[in-house]
């Protein structure tokens, strides 16, 4: 009955955010919880495919199984993946080695995701956070309102009592959709094992060649 409530909480969220969403678009990263994400998508929208793309930002330094996981991605008939990699780091050829970790996230992460969402002008975007993750991400609201430059500000966001949701959007801004918000890892876990969703093999032990 617990993770029967949590789905069909997460469900109606979604089905909430799309249907105000001019172009609506879900962060993708091929983690169990973006797993979870999409499995309730396609759920909210059966029989036809969830309206909106999966964007996939690339740093091209990710495991080779999950490059692989991404290719049975693609072959789904009922997903748009789509993916980015920023041309900065395709020019200067960055890695975490020369150029350090935070520099690399920065420029194939965080600047790579503002480029996904400029090109494509998401104005509600699915995230898989949750918030038992860490301090920041218990702050999010489900519907958490972005800048222009995709800034948060806290001090913005608009409460949400009874579950109740402000999807209005004012023009400039964009909402960030956390339909995960109230799980938990081991909740995730758990829906992972009841509904056999398929995830990145990484996650499981295992013999490997190092």
């Amino acid at each position: 009955p617990h993770l029967d409530h949590l789905e069909a909480e997460s469900i109606r969220i979604i089905r909430e955010a799309v249907a105000v969403a001019k172009r609506p678009g879900m962060l993708f990263s091929m983690g169990k919880d973006s797993m979870v994400m999409w499995t309730l998508a396609v759920k909210a929208f059966w029989p036809e495919p969830p309206p909106f793309p999966l964007a996939v930002i690339d740093t091209r330094w990710k495991f080779r199984e999950m490059y692989e996981f991404r290719a049975y991605m693609e072959s789904l008939p009922e997903t748009n993946v789509s993916v980015h990699i920023n041309p900065e780091a395709i020019k200067r050829d960055m890695n975490p080695f020369d150029f350090g970790s935070a520099t690399h996230t920065d420029i194939t992460k965080t600047q790579a995701l503002k480029q996904v969402l400029d090109h494509h002008q998401f104005d509600f975007v699915f995230g898989g956070a949750r918030r038992d993750e860490e301090r920041s991400r218990a702050k999010e609201r489900v519907f958490s309102i972005r800048n222009a430059k995709h800034g948060w500000d806290p001090k913005s966001q608009r409460p949400e009592l009874w579950n109740l949701y402000n999807t209005a959007l004012p023009k400039g801004q964009s909402m960030r959709v956390f339909p995960l918000s109230n799980w938990t890892e081991l909740d995730v876990w758990r829906y992972i094992e009841r509904e056999s969703i398929r995830v990145v093999p990484l996650y499981f032990s295992r013999t490997r060649p190092f």
